[in-house]
């Protein structure tokens, strides 16, 4: 019985790390070809997409950073709760645009549904942790307020004509997910659950890229209106890690 159980278990384990891997690279794989190709070609019909490749990439392509993080280190509930609002930013996303299947956003609930089904320990998953951080979630609200207004104003575009170039790639619908993604990564962090640290520092990570991809390619389609819009992307990655580290350091034990 206890040998079947073993056997069980290891395939189960096996099966964790191959969907992991697998979401993880193919999210990120997938995408840094086209994210290399923005920045050296000069072909018009790739420059039109820059900001929507490389902005985009850094706000979807968390799953796969996270996705990669939770195999490595499955006790890291802070990496769970970041998976889940990854997953809820691909279904909101999806859903608003218009394109959650033609899109293959519901890939974001799919991988989420697998890699928690597979989970060496299932019931650590539910259960949240007891320490979140006022500050950080305070400050993560107030990031997502234009957040969700952008988002929305990107996907409203993904339902028009189907003759539009990035209508056709998704790419409206994709900075809308970017753009959840970031801001629910900071939701999902403010909780602090186990290996909350690095996930603050990914998610600082990923703002700061979409702030200077939007000032990189500023004025190309999707890109936020004015360097204003960018500059402040930005600050609120940097700031959001520097809370983290204020935050960090009150919470270490005192010599």
């Amino acid at each position: 019985m206890s040998s079947t159980f073993d056997v069980a278990s290891s395939r189960r384990s096996i099966a964790f790390r191959i969907v992991g891997w697998f979401l993880g690279l193919l999210t990120i794989g997938l995408s840094i070809p086209f994210v290399v190709v923005a920045f050296v070609s000069d072909d018009p019909v790739q420059v039109i997409h820059r900001f929507h490749v490389v902005g985009g990439f850094a706000g979807f392509g968390l799953i796969g950073v996270f996705s990669i993080l939770f195999v490595l280190h499955p006790d890291w509930t802070a990496v769970w709760h970041c998976l889940v609002a990854q997953a809820l930013a691909y279904l909101f996303g999806g859903l608003m645009g218009g394109d959650l299947i033609s899109g293959f956003w519901i890939t974001g609930v799919v991988g989420l549904v697998a890699l928690g089904a597979l989970a060496p320990d299932r019931r650590s998953l539910l259960r949240l942790p007891g320490h979140p951080s006022v500050a950080l979630l305070t400050y993560a609200l107030l990031c997502a307020i234009p957040a969700w207004i952008y988002a929305v104003t990107n996907a409203e575009l993904q339902r028009g004509p189907a003759s539009d170039p990035h209508v056709a790639a998704h790419h409206w619908s994709g900075v809308a997910v970017a753009t959840l993604a970031i801001a629910g990564a900071a939701l999902a962090t403010s909780l602090r659950g186990v290996g909350w640290r690095v996930t603050s520092a990914v998610t600082a990570i990923a703002a700061v890229v979409f702030g200077i991809a939007g000032l990189v390619f500023a004025g190309d389609a999707g890109a936020p209106p004015g360097d204003g819009w960018s500059w402040l992307a930005v600050a609120a990655g940097i700031g959001f890690w520097l809370l983290a580290r204020v935050e960090a350091a009150r919470e270490a034990p005192s010599a």
